[in-house]
């Protein structure tokens, strides 16, 4: 007697059970190799990059000591100069010394001043970098406090902090009702903190500034948005200006060190977020950043 047929249903689940059955069995070992392997491999990287950010805050903390130093005597070096200049200047010297005095005081008072006004110009210039490399290898370091964010009372608590910069470039800042993320308070303001102060810094003389800061639930983020209408980007650079230092006009009358942006893209990351730029030259930028719209662990 026969026993009761199983459906077509039944039969191919029964089938496709099997076969996975199978797979599991000849996989799995190579998968669970695989895994291991991926994990080994992301603490790998965590190691070193905990080690660079020691190198990097050791690096830039203790090269500012020497730093300070040679300010310091270079400009004890240029009030002796000046010192011995003056003695010179009160003596009477008679005819044949007196071109020797001359050349003298044009060393002491001309060539010696130039090359020390040089040193410094140098050394603070290489001071700057270093506290822009500390700065990042302190934001890298420091452990969150992630929390629900506000984001319109972050914003308008950043856009109140440089209310004497926005005065002072005339200019008009905007902020839509933005939707609310989670992370660090203290990081998170930075970051907005430097987008509207790269706005404001590099924006076009020959019209007033705008800057409208609005943003987007985007699945699992929340994208954010600065808009300037300032003197905007090549598109070469476009994907430079997260990197250290770079500045887009090293040379131009814009002061700055390069290291803001980076900044950012470092608070970006440590959120798990992402960071992007349109920019049009002579037109203006869109600065974005991306921040999680839920709760998450730091490192995790």
């Amino acid at each position: 007697m026969k026993g009761p047929s199983e459906s077509q249903e039944e039969l191919r689940e029964k089938i496709i059970g099997l076969g996975e059955k199978s797979i599991r069995k000849s996989h799995y070992p190579e998968l669970l190799r695989r895994i291991r392997e991926l994990e080994e491999a992301k603490e790998l990287v965590e190691r070193k990059n905990a080690e660079l950010e020691r190198y990097l805050y050791v690096a830039s903390h203790d090269l500012r000591s020497p730093l300070v130093n040679i300010q310091g005597f270079s400009a004890r070096f240029g009030r002796f100069s000046e010192e011995i200049a003056r003695e010179l200047e009160a003596m009477r010297p008679d005819e044949a010394d007196a071109a020797r005095r001359d050349a003298a005081l044009s060393l002491l008072r001309e060539k010696i001043p130039r090359s020390v006004a040089f040193i410094v110009s140098n050394v603070s210039k290489m001071d700057r970098l270093l506290g822009g490399l500390l700065e990042i290898s302190r934001t890298g370091r420091l452990a969150m406090t992630i929390r629900p964010l506000d984001m319109n009372a972050l914003v308008a608590s950043v856009v109140g902090s440089k209310s004497w910069e926005i005065e002072q470039a005339q200019a008009k800042v905007s902020v839509a009702e933005l939707p609310p993320c989670h992370g660090d308070w203290e990081l998170v303001s930075r970051a907005f903190g430097n987008l509207i102060g790269n706005a404001l810094k590099y924006r076009a003389m020959d019209r007033a500034a705008e800057i409208f800061v609005y943003g987007r639930k985007e699945g699992p983020y929340c994208r954010y948005s600065v808009r300037d209408n300032g003197i905007g980007i090549s598109g070469r650079n476009v994907d430079r200006v997260w990197e250290v230092f770079f500045r887009v006009d090293g040379d131009g009358p814009i002061s700055g060190d390069g290291v803001g942006l980076s900044i950012v893209k470092r608070i970006a990351d440590k959120h798990r977020g992402e960071v992007s730029l349109e920019s049009h030259e002579g037109v203006g930028s869109v600065f974005s950043i991306s921040l999680p719209a839920d709760s998450f662990e730091e490192g995790a």
